[in-house]
């Protein structure tokens, strides 16, 4: 057969209408219905217009497309996928009895315009292949917005030893607010994660040393954006990734953690210590990962709150309605806008991913290299906005964490599927996913 070209190969493989619908959703971040008059003011009002209404757009495009298409026969919904459907739907109607009923249900519409393109990207093609090639998509994606909000922000970022706040002083992006330092650092820590992953499996100096620069490179923004929650949560995802990559990482993250532990920290000069627990508790101390910034006033407040409508839930964005501020945790955010069947398909969606991930790496399948390195990176992905949803709410709303999670958790539970149905889907170069 006659070589294809790498721009051909992307352009065939990559340039068709699910990857347009994707990049719409993912330009629709930091928009909502509030845009949505500036339709008809010109400019960069009806710019803005035009991304807040896309994902609704989009969600009944893909609807439409979704039920005219032939479906693959190994191309199904997995259980991720459709746990998450309940939450969605369950978000919905919970939106219902309020006042302003499309304002509240557009953000559970978004949710599900993810979850529909998503399936639709699978569905158009050969379906293993496809959820590999959106999850390349949305790594590549990420990393370029992160490049562009360090431009964006250039002028004041590196104006003091800490990012965190910094960035607020930084001009807007497309007349949105520029990025949190919280949001910035879990931007750097996808292609930490992604690196680390590499730096233990790729042969060759050059790949190496390019590895380790991405890897360096990106948890020194994480460290220098200062915030915790994404601090705390890379490190214990590196420790969770070694456990999986082979006898020598695996071997160390065990000796780190007994060394932990076992008081091996004394080994290290305690100013180096001091230096490291209060750069990375903002100087809060170990008082201050207690409280977390009045996350347990919060907890509280949103605790209370779902006591009140524990079945029902209030809709999406409850946390600003009900409770008056960001509910900073992913399941407290899902059973306050969806009520307990939304947590319980939200909280079932990412229970399922890691159920799959577990059967996977201590079943007994046949895997090649490359099957076994995207199922660490994707395990990797979804560790990392496991941990993040304790402090933050993560997947559970229409937002940069949820594109990024939800390709990783279907890339999950479709490999199981094809690891229960065929013995190998990676050969040389090329994923058998026909």
């Amino acid at each position: 057969m006659p070589k294809v070209s790498l721009i051909a190969s992307i352009k065939r493989d990559y340039f068709n209408l699910p990857l347009f619908m994707w990049l719409a959703l993912w330009a629709a971040i930091n928009t909502g219905p509030w845009n949505l008059s500036g339709f008809g003011a010109g400019g960069l009002a009806t710019l803005n217009a035009i991304r807040g209404i896309a994902p609704i757009a989009i969600m009944f495009v893909s609807f439409v497309l979704l039920s005219s298409q032939k479906r693959h026969p190994r191309g199904g919904m997995t259980a991720p996928e459709g746990l998450f459907w309940v939450y969605g739907v369950a978000m919905v109607v919970a939106s219902l009895p309020v006042e302003s009923w499309f304002n509240t249900a557009y953000w559970g519409f978004s949710f599900m315009a993810v979850l529909m393109v998503a399936r639709f990207y699978v569905a158009s093609g050969k379906p293993l292949l496809q959820i590999v090639r959106l999850n390349y998509l949305t790594w590549v994606v990420a990393s370029i917005v992160l490049v562009l909000l360090l431009f964006f922000a250039r002028d004041v970022l590196f104006e003091a030893e800490t990012g965190y706040g910094l960035v607020r002083k930084a001009s807007e992006v497309a007349g949105g607010a520029m990025s949190r330092a919280t949001g910035m650092a879990r931007f750097a820590a996808i292609p930490a994660v992604l690196a680390f992953v590499m730096f233990w499996r790729v042969n060759g100096w050059v790949s190496w040393i390019t590895a380790a620069g991405v890897f360096a490179g990106s948890v020194s923004l994480v460290w220098f954006m200062q915030s915790r929650g994404a601090l705390f949560s890379l490190a214990g995802t590196l420790v969770f990734v070694m456990l999986f990559m082979g006898k020598v990482p695996r071997v160390i993250a065990i000796v780190l953690f007994v060394l932990g532990l076992g008081g091996g920290l004394d080994m290290v000069p305690e100013q180096t210590q001091t230096y490291v627990v209060e750069h990375a508790t903002r100087g809060t101390g170990v008082e201050g990962l207690k409280t977390m910034s009045g996350r347990d006033r919060i907890f509280r407040n949103a605790w209370q709150a779902i006591q009140e409508q524990p079945i029902l839930g209030y809709g999406p964005q409850a946390d600003r309605r009900i409770i008056g501020e960001n509910a900073q945790n992913g399941l407290l955010y899902a059973w306050l806008s969806g009520g307990l069947l939304g947590m319980l398909g939200y909280v079932g969606g990412m229970l399922a991913a890691w159920w799959y991930f577990l059967k996977i790496i201590f079943g007994k399948f046949r895997m090649g290299s490359q099957a076994r390195d995207m199922l660490i990176m994707t395990g990797g992905i979804l560790a990392f906005f496991s941990l993040r949803s304790y402090p933050e709410n993560t997947a559970a709303l229409f937002s940069v964490d949820l594109l990024v999670q939800l390709p990783a958790m279907v890339y999950i539970a479709m490999l199981y599927r094809y690891q229960t149905e065929v013995s190998q889907f990676f050969g040389a170069m090329n994923i058998r996913a026909d």
